[in-house]
């Protein structure tokens, strides 16, 4: 098997294949880790450029986090989640790195209240169905359910200014085109190590309501 629940297994870190017709899965966007989520663009779209994109559930450990800024929150949950994966769990394993980390962000809010961010790590494959429970009170498992998302890239450093503009023209695209999505909140996604300066990959998401909206050709 090179997927299981929603992980693409180091094997598969650059190959193709198919899940179900008509779907394909890639593992393409696995850059800096062995596992990353596992996705399938199930179609293209002539009206804007923003495919939707199907993911399968899947297991993640998370932190929620207030703060007035995304960049101190992310800073503070990708703290105690690293310590998690590096042993401050039950077990006391180590556990390793995966892609891409989350950060949700809550859509609109009144700026004189901090927000609460979540940030989570998809776990790997081999902890998918049983993970060692964490030792900090803050960390917790989440179940994500199966989704389509729309999705648009960006490089550079994942910021609140540059996530939340993309976010904007993401938006914009899918408003344009009539597609029904979640707009309470979007995801901040992001593939690259802190050490990494150049040539970045980040990502928004918005997650599609209903059947998500798909002309053209499937892929």
């Amino acid at each position: 098997m090179f997927s299981r629940k929603g992980v693409i297994l180091p094997e598969c870190v650059s190959c193709h294949f198919n899940l179900h017709f008509p779907y394909r899965a890639t593992a393409t966007k696995c850059i800096e880790t062995k596992e990353c989520s596992a996705y399938e663009v199930i179609c293209t779209n002539a009206d804007y450029e923003v495919p939707p994109i199907y993911y399968n559930a899947s297991k993640w450990v998370s932190t929620s986090v207030q703060s007035y800024f995304m960049e101190m929150a992310a800073y503070d949950g990708f703290r105690k989640l690293f310590k998690y994966i590096k042993g401050a769990n039950a077990d006391g394993v180590h556990i390793d790195m995966t892609s891409p980390v989350l950060i949700k962000k809550p859509e609109a809010r009144n700026t004189w209240e901090p927000v609460t961010y979540t940030i989570s790590f998809l776990l790997p494959a081999a902890y998918q169905d049983a993970a060692p429970a964490p030792t900090n009170g803050d960390v917790h498992f989440l179940e994500m359910p199966e989704m389509h998302a729309y999705v648009k890239s960006f490089g550079g450093w994942m910021l609140s200014v540059n996530t939340k503009l993309y976010s904007i023209l993401l938006s914009r695209e899918l408003n344009a085109a009539s597609a029904s999505y979640n707009t309470t909140f979007y995801y901040g996604a992001g593939y690259n190590s802190p050490r990494t300066v150049f040539n970045r990959k980040n990502e928004v998401w918005y997650i599609a309501e209903g059947k998500p909206k798909c002309s053209g050709q499937q892929t």
